[in-house]
């Protein structure tokens, strides 16, 4: 019998991961469906990743800030140039990281890419695979600029994706939800969550997303919502290490 789905929100960010970790690496099996929300209590710093990828490394983790900028890098959240060029920065930073040898995803685009529907290989080629869904979402909200209910979405899969009953690309889809006075909140869809290497990164990553389309768009972000169809993590005491860690991390 399938376990119930469980869900756990925190106004912090990082309080969720820890609780939802904590439960995935509980010793019984996590439920098969997790649903993890969180609001803007932590706004995360420069300085806030570097100690959360020192913690994470310590742990045997992959980092935290890398796994995020897998989904909006920095430097496109830190640009003040317009979002087209914002974007650009991005693509332009994956394809020179490749020329230095760099590798961003096992599924050779990164979910950024995906969503920006470009890439730039090591040789500095640039490939189109798709209309720029991250632009239009900006654009579309913009131009469309009211105050009322609605959602849009950007699927990750790409024509050339194959199907696959393991593995990447987890997050299948992104929903940017406005509503209330002004408000922008985002929803994620992955397929499979891994709570050690991947999870805390891409909340991280989502939070900046959302708060990016957000500022461009005029509006206020709200927070995140994380719909995880497979939780897992491999090396339950790391993890539980890990989120101790990270508790006792300043400011949390």
């Amino acid at each position: 019998m399938t376990a119930r789905p469980v869900a756990f929100h925190d106004a912090s960010l990082l309080r969720a991961w820890v609780q939802a970790a904590r439960h995935v690496a509980s010793p019984n099996e996590p439920s098969f469906v997790m649903i993890v929300s969180t609001d803007v209590a932590w706004n995360p710093t420069a300085q806030s990743l570097r100690n959360l990828n020192l913690l994470a490394e310590q742990s045997g983790w992959e980092r935290p800030g890398t796994v995020s900028d897998m989904i909006l890098p920095r430097v496109v959240s830190m640009s003040t140039r317009p979002t087209q060029q914002a974007i650009e920065v991005g693509l332009r930073t994956f394809g020179r990281g490749r020329a230095r040898g760099a590798r961003y995803s096992g599924w050779i685009h990164t979910y950024f890419e995906r969503m920006a529907g470009a890439s730039i290989d090591a040789s500095g080629i640039r490939h189109e695979l798709r209309a720029n869904k991250l632009l239009g979402v900006v654009d579309k909200l913009s131009l469309w600029n009211r105050n009322v209910e609605s959602a849009c979405y950007v699927h990750i899969d790409l024509p050339t994706d194959g199907f696959r009953t393991r593995g990447g690309p987890c997050l299948q889809y992104v929903q940017f939800r406005a509503h209330g006075d002004r408000q922008l909140s985002v929803a994620a869809l992955y397929r499979a969550h891994d709570y050690g290497n991947k999870a805390l990164g891409n909340l991280i990553g989502l939070d900046r997303l959302g708060r990016f389309v957000a500022t461009r768009t005029e509006r206020t972000f709200s927070g995140v919502s994380v719909v995880s169809l497979h939780p897992f993590c491999d090396g339950k005491t790391r993890l539980r290490q890990f989120t101790n860690d990270v508790e006792g991390m300043p400011g949390f």
